[in-house]
């Protein structure tokens, strides 16, 4: 039972921690700190490119 409340206690603080940096992203891009353009480069940067994805 100790175990699953450790994991329960990670899959917590993963999820606050992920949606904590969105929110300081978001912020930053609304303030003008970071671009839109770069935002949007930076989503698809460990992405594969869409030629070699399957169909």
């Amino acid at each position: 039972m100790e175990s699953l409340k450790a994991i329960g206690i990670a899959g917590f603080l993963f999820f606050l921690i992920k949606g904590l940096i969105w929110l300081v992203v978001f912020a930053l891009v609304a303030r003008g700190v970071v671009s839109k353009e770069k935002l949007d480069a930076l989503k698809f940067w460990g992405r594969k490119s869409d030629k070699n994805r399957r169909k």
